[in-house]
């Protein structure tokens, strides 16, 4: 079977490319002729041809959420991008399209016109606003999409509140369970983080992004810092593009007002997240709306201990107080709160870990990969039946 597949980004960190490199990593070895669609060269292009992917560039019009004069062009950049892919998908005998992000209309839109099955993948945020445009989008992507799968309840009550649910199925991100919870404690991938052999290591990781909130990181880190002296702090992530390195040194800055120099390492990007994972003592996600939060997946798959935001999908990974521990949004002093529990009850901390390791099956790459291509098989045959 021959997939073409849709992704919005070619940067060094993203959740969309990840997600997806690992779900072909499963689908790819099963018989599926995966063929990748980039909007441009990137450091993504050798991690896909890796798994056997084939790569295509064109010019691909994905959906903003701020409006700027690039916004008045949107419709005339679509159309060319529905033409695009609609030529490709014939030039390589696509059975079936899947878009891997909503904010690519061209997949949907090209699929109709070829009359082939296509999937849709939510993979944003829960924010669902401005309210009227959501509804639009909803419509249209339904309209246009044969299967949607959404990576959370909490993204798929997007589409339930709107009364378009019916073919909305909650499909996990899918990680390498074994590969995070075999991996094994590295001192030297801790000293690379800052952390010597006498300190515990408090990290996040993710993209460096205003949603992300690591304002709350560090000013949490301030806290729990004054309290514990053996307490250093990582930051694994990269600033793509001028809005992220802007705020980069904002929160650089932050760091800096609030003394925490030796203590907090902006460690950049990685490619070794299972070590990364095993390293830290405990991890903390401060993001804003996630709809979902792989890199927590990857941490409970680590056995690690957890505080993440208790909004958006993140209690629904780790279930509060049960595999992790969640704290209110922005608010720095509940996040401290929360990782000195994890790091003062260690009984406590590494009970909720283990429950986070078994969760994790959840996500298990090879099992998803099977849910996906019996799902495609099922769209092949009734789409040959009609």
């Amino acid at each position: 079977m021959r997939v073409l597949y849709l992704n919005p980004f070619s940067q060094e960190v993203s959740g969309p490319d990840e997600s997806l490199r690992v779900l072909l990593g499963a689908l790819i070895p099963a018989g599926v002729e995966a063929h990748v669609v980039l909007p441009a060269p990137g450091p993504q292009v050798e991690r896909y041809e890796a798994l056997g992917a084939r790569i295509h560039f064109a010019p691909l019009a994905a959906l903003r959420r701020t409006l700027s004069p690039a916004t008045a062009l949107y419709a005339s950049q679509l159309a060319r991008s529905v033409l695009a892919i609609r030529a490709l998908a014939r030039a390589v005998h696509a059975d079936l399209i899947h878009t891997n992000m909503e904010v690519l209309l061209e997949g949907g839109l090209a699929a109709r016109a070829l009359s082939l099955p296509h999937v849709l993948h939510y993979r944003g945020n829960t924010l669902d606003s401005p309210k009227l445009v959501f509804d639009a989008l909803a419509a249209l992507w339904t309209a246009t999409a044969d299967h949607i799968y959404c990576i959370s309840g909490a993204t798929a009550a997007i589409f339930e509140k709107r009364g378009r649910a019916a073919k909305v199925e909650v499909l996990y991100n899918p990680i390498d369970v074994r590969a995070f919870a075999s991996a094994a404690r590295s001192p030297d991938v801790r000293a690379a983080l800052g952390a010597a052999p006498d300190r515990r290591l408090v990290g996040t990781v993710g993209r460096i992004h205003p949603r992300k909130d690591l304002e709350t990181f560090v000013r949490a880190a301030a806290i729990v810092a004054a309290q514990h002296a053996d307490v250093h702090f990582v930051v694994v992530g990269t600033a793509d593009g001028p809005i992220e390195r802007a705020y980069e040194e904002k929160v650089r800055a932050l760091a800096r007002a609030l003394s925490l120099e030796g203590r907090v390492t902006f460690a950049g990007a990685r490619r070794d997240i299972p070590a990364v994972m095993a390293a830290l003592d405990v991890f903390v996600l401060t993001s804003r709306h996630e709809g979902f939060g792989r890199v927590v997946a990857e941490a409970m798959a680590s056995a690690r201990p957890i505080v993440v935001t208790d909004e958006g999908a993140l209690p629904e990974l780790v279930v509060p107080e049960t595999c992790g521990l969640a704290a209110r949004p922005a608010d720095a002093a509940d996040f401290a709160r929360q990782i000195l529990r994890q790091l003062e009850d260690g009984d406590a901390a590494r009970a909720r870990g283990d429950r986070a390791a078994q969760r994790a099956s959840s996500f298990d790459a090879a099992a998803t990969g099977r849910r996906v291509r019996e799902l495609y098989e099922r769209l092949a045959l009734s789409r040959a039946r009609t």
